[in-house]
């Protein structure tokens, strides 16, 4: 019998007997939704050359990723840090007509710990439409995450709409230089007011844009919330009018399929890699502050052609008690693992 007790890297875990026979059986339901609702299955190599997996990639992406040689070639390889990359080169690469749907139940591998509850081997269930532009395509998507992630739990889930476009308008209009720019949206996403204001108080920008993301972590909770600074965005570019009305009848769409779910306005929600270009959304669970689910709109290869997608972090799931009880569990005795009815003694 073994003695060693070995320690395992942090944020990094096993996944033992009782978890991984629940884990496969929630994996082939959540495919069988997947392909139920037209989309196809993919599953990309787990590393591949650098200049592709990164190609347009944000800076928290690279950051996010391993790098090594390839001893074959000499050429540098990555191990993904995310699957949406990937499925932008499949898209380009294989793909024979204007939209697409993809699907993926996977793992990816993050170089740095993101958040102490969060793994850095998560495991993610996610869909990508590519090549529609219309309203109902991106609240398609938001539904089937809804739907997937009610395969996981009975517990009141929480959806908030954010959208990167609006912020990356006022970002063009103030012409910051690149560190600036990725300070406020930090500070942004924190909601600290008076960390905003401080750091606001020597920037050369004018004072109406000052007012404007001094006013961002109010902008949350209903659309009416969101109209009252309307005047205000819209000053500096009039299509955020039509940014907001885009989430007000995305927002109206998934509702008629999800009535259960509290949907929310938030404009702090500027979570994800930084490739997003539109709208955003993240997904909680009640009682519990990290999001569980991530997803948005985003541009592929600078070009017409966009799609939106999401992500749900199976494995934080799996660690915290949000899960429904399965209907078999998986028990050793004597040494032998057996299934059994989860009420069996």
């Amino acid at each position: 019998m073994p003695t060693t007790k070995w320690i395992l890297p942090e944020g990094i875990e096993d996944i033992l007997p009782e978890q991984a026979y629940w884990l496969e059986m929630k994996r082939r339901e959540v495919i069988d939704i997947f392909i139920s609702s037209g989309y196809g299955l993919i599953i990309p190599p787990l590393l591949e050359y650098t200049d592709s997996l990164e190609k347009n990639a944000s800076e928290d992406l690279n950051l996010q990723t391993f790098k090594l040689i390839d001893q074959d070639t000499g050429k540098q390889l990555g191990i993904r840090a995310d699957i949406t990359s990937q499925i932008s080169r499949i898209y380009s690469t294989y793909n024979d007509t204007n939209i697409n749907r993809y699907c993926y139940f996977d793992h990816v591998v993050r170089a740095k710990t993101i958040s102490s509850k969060k793994s850095r081997i998560p495991i993610q269930a996610g869909a990508e439409l590519i090549g529609s532009k219309e309203v109902e395509s991106d609240a398609e998507l938001a539904i089937l995450m809804l739907n997937v992630l009610k395969k996981f739990t009975n517990k009141k889930i929480f959806l908030d709409l954010g959208h990167v476009g609006v912020f990356k308008k006022l970002m063009k209009y103030a012409n910051l230089e690149n560190n600036q720019e990725k300070l406020i949206k930090n500070l942004i996403r924190s909601k600290s007011s008076s960390e905003i204001k401080n750091y606001l108080k020597d920037l050369d920008i004018k004072d109406s844009l000052k007012e404007c993301f001094k006013s961002f972590p109010k902008m949350h909770g209903s659309v009416k919330e969101i109209e009252k600074y309307l005047d205000q965005l819209k000053s500096f570019d009039n299509n955020i009018e039509n940014d907001i009305k885009y989430m007000k009848k995305f927002s109206d769409v998934i509702a008629q399929s999800h009535a259960d779910v509290e949907i929310k306005y938030d404009f702090c929600e500027l979570k994800g890699f930084d490739y997003e270009s539109d709208i955003i959304f993240s997904a909680y669970i009640e009682s519990d502050s990290e999001e569980v689910a991530i997803g948005g709109r985003y541009d592929i290869d600078s070009s017409t052609i966009s799609g939106i997608g999401f992500s749900i972090d199976i494995r934080y799931l799996l660690k915290n008690q949000f899960l429904s009880k399965p209907l078999k569990k998986l028990v050793n005795k004597s040494g032998k693992w057996l299934v059994e009815d989860y009420n069996e003694q």
